[in-house]
């Protein structure tokens, strides 16, 4: 029916059409307050007529009167420095029934069991069950249907608060028992230990996946990003590429295309079929991530990351390789021997993109740590610094990862935990 109405009015068009099945467990006090089902659907047309070209999205079924309003739009728009005829390779179809609701109870209750010791937990259990759609004048057309879920959940002792969380595809990728344990140790490393403030300093810092997969996921976004690059809003240009930039143990890769990654999308906004991205190779600046538009203006391939919209490229999922370091929070406090250990964070504000100047304040828990043991809770703590001493500066990173994503994160992260030298921090 669009491309019916369409015709005369434009050149070219493609079409999205999204429908997201939303089921959502709130808890507090240790018991599911909210139980709630609600459905979305959204379509996102791109029109081109002749090098002018313009993109538009609308919640709910489209009618006539706004398909029409979109063409006319064209009429208004200089031409597109970055227009691209409308092509490539055939979207990747992929079908998987929704997963059942039926035992979001069952993880809200494990999390809540395992984490021993503590007073009281809070938190939402979010799965979504999504159906895309892509057509394109060229004759390219695919769908795919997929499932995510997160749980997320705070822990309290009196007035010390943790966070911890799991994401996957499927309820049965939900580390229930590993939320709960580690909101319940932090929690108990914290209760008794006197609480101090600090003066603005810098010093040697303990993050968490949660953390750390926050910061690169803000990395990617702003600094791999293809739009960024020609825009000159990154730190990187295209000469960069292939010069070590980050930590020599830093690798980062989008791994959207991961059927396995809570970020899992087999095409994206263009039908171009998503595929795994290096970011950073052992420190080296490996990949840029794009659509097919600034791929065409950089002289490069197009990625399939054109996932939020059509102008800017963005990552789907984030992956940092582990390193050697250890894996048990009491390792990792002796290995960062004097520090500080920051729990979650949010509130990620930036002064400057391109320089990564940029200040995340510290949520719940954070511990400073001496001599490989903690000794006090620390009060109202932001980590303030740059990106490129965030990747510059990593010095540990432990041996497993964690799936993790809740509602404050730009992007859902595989991610280890991480000691960085030398970051400034003040409250």
């Amino acid at each position: 029916m669009i491309f019916r109405i369409l015709t005369g009015l434009v050149d070219e068009a493609a079409v999205v059409k999204t429908k997201a099945e939303h089921y959502m467990a709130r808890f507090a006090n240790d018991e599911i307050t909210v139980f709630k089902h609600w459905s979305e659907e959204a379509t996102y047309l791109y029109l081109a007529k002749g090098k002018r070209a313009t993109f538009v999205g609308m919640t709910g079924p489209p009618t006539l009167d706004k398909i029409e309003e979109a063409a006319k739009r064209l009429v208004t728009v200089p031409e597109d420095p970055l227009y691209v005829p409308l092509g490539g390779p055939q979207p990747v179809n992929y079908s998987e029934p929704a997963e059942g609701f039926e035992k979001i109870p069952d993880l809200v209750k494990t999390a809540i069991d395992v984490a021993e010791g503590v007073e009281r937990s809070a938190g939402v259990v979010h799965m979504i069950y999504i159906v895309v759609e892509y057509r394109d004048t060229a004759g390219r057309s695919g769908s795919y249907s997929a499932n995510r879920v997160y749980l997320a959940m705070r822990s309290f002792i009196g007035d010390l608060s943790a966070t911890s969380t799991s994401a996957g595809r499927k309820l049965a990728d939900i580390k229930a028992e590993e939320v709960g344990k580690r909101n319940a140790q932090i929690l108990h490393a914290a209760k008794g230990l006197p609480q101090v403030k600090i003066e603005p300093r810098r010093a040697d810092v303990l993050l968490s996946p949660l953390v750390f997969g926050h910061l690169i996921g803000e990395v990617a976004s702003s600094w791999a990003s293809g739009s960024e690059i020609l825009t000159g809003s990154s730190r990187y240009t295209k000469d960069d590429l292939g010069k070590e930039v980050a930590s020599p143990i830093l690798t980062v890769l989008d791994i959207t295309s991961d059927k396995a990654a809570h970020g899992f999308t087999p095409f994206d906004l263009e039908g171009v079929p998503t595929r795994p991205i290096e970011i950073y190779r052992k420190g080296i600046f490996a990949g840029v991530l794009h659509t097919r538009r600034t791929a065409h203006a950089l002289g490069m391939e197009p990625t399939g990351h054109a996932l939020r919209n059509w102008a800017m490229p963005s990552p789907g999922h984030i992956y940092i390789a582990p390193a050697d370091g250890p894996e048990d929070a009491e390792e990792l406090f002796r290995e960062l021997k004097n520090g500080y250990y920051i729990h979650n964070n949010w509130y990620t504000r930036f002064q400057n993109v391109k320089t990564g100047q940029f200040s995340t304040v510290g949520r719940d828990v954070v511990l400073e740590i001496k001599d490989g043991k903690p000794v006090a809770v620390v009060k109202f703590v932001r980590i303030a610094d740059t990106l490129e001493n965030v990747v510059k500066n990593i010095a540990v990173l432990s041996k497993e990862t964690s799936q993790v994503y809740w509602w404050d994160m730009p992007t859902p992260v595989h991610a280890p935990y991480a000691v960085l030298k030398n970051i400034g921090i003040t409250t």
